[in-house]
């Protein structure tokens, strides 16, 4: 599929500026947003210091709301040199703007997590090139990883076992023990085994858990859509998991929780 390649998205995001709007080229903000402020504890929690990855970031509105919101760590990554070019350019023009109005955090001085007394966190929002085979981060650098499409595309790829193993290590050594890898995908568990399963000389590289979306967040052209949520062992965390009704996947690392998880409020 041409969307495994970089040479495509080069071409899709060199047609598209955002200065003609943000994207959601797959599910919508409120969507992606909503589970993770549900399931994951950096968002559930308001921990604002935490430091977010946004692999394969595209151009969407995604970090720039959870920035407003005050999480002010935050790095996204894409392939498409013209894709971070747009990002980079929407992100100094939204600094001045907000400079010129006199905001209080146009530089984050205000930002929740420094209110809150956390010195050594600085405000930050940045975007790279990168491929997220292969990260240019140190180990445990961060607290959660979010995934939106991007595993899908990798499993579109000729050699999509090898490189999607090579993604989930990758994401598994830059986060920090006890982080999370928020994967949402198109496709259900028997058709992500190798995600769910991957482990490393016997042992699970990540605890998995899959949500299925409830009715209520689907799109209407894209059908039901999935959240595999990864964790990061901590140091003497119980690994095992319990396997609940309705699982399509024999594997014993995984966990697939009713989507009453996600029911809408």
């Amino acid at each position: 599929s041409h969307l495994h390649h970089e040479e495509s998205w080069q071409d899709y995001y060199g047609a598209w500026k955002l200065d003609d709007g943000y994207r959601e080229w797959y599910l919508g903000l409120g969507v992606v947003y909503k589970a993770l402020c549900e399931l994951v504890p950096t968002f559930k929690e308001k921990r604002f210091g935490d430091r977010i990855l946004h692999s394969g970031t595209g151009t969407s509105e995604l970090p720039f709301k959870m920035e407003e919101d005050g999480f002010v760590s935050q790095v996204g990554i894409d392939f498409s040199q013209d894709c971070i070019d747009s990002l980079n350019k929407h992100l100094a023009a939204q600094r001045k703007k907000r400079a010129q109005k006199g905001h209080p955090d146009a530089k984050g001085e205000q930002s929740p997590a420094l209110r809150e007394g956390d010195s050594k966190s600085k405000p930050s929002m940045t975007f790279h090139k990168m491929d997220v085979r292969d990260l240019k981060f140190d180990k445990s650098t961060f607290d959660v990883i979010v995934d939106k499409g991007t595993m899908d595309c990798i499993m579109l790829g000729e050699d999509k076992t090898k490189e999607a193993i090579s993604y989930l290590k990758e994401c598994e050594r830059v986060l920090k023990p006890g982080g999370r890898l928020a994967i949402f995908s198109l496709y259900g568990p028997e058709d992500r085994k190798v995600c769910i399963s991957c482990n490393k000389n016997g042992t699970p590289l990540l605890t998995c858990e899959h949500y299925k979306m409830p009715e209520a967040y689907e799109t209407p052209d894209e059908g039901p859509s999935h959240l595999y949520l990864f964790s990061k062992h901590k140091p003497k965390m119980c690994t095992s998991s319990v396997k609940l009704q309705g699982s399509v996947d024999d594997d014993k690392t995984s966990t697939v929780v009713p989507t009453s998880v996600l029911k809408k409020r």
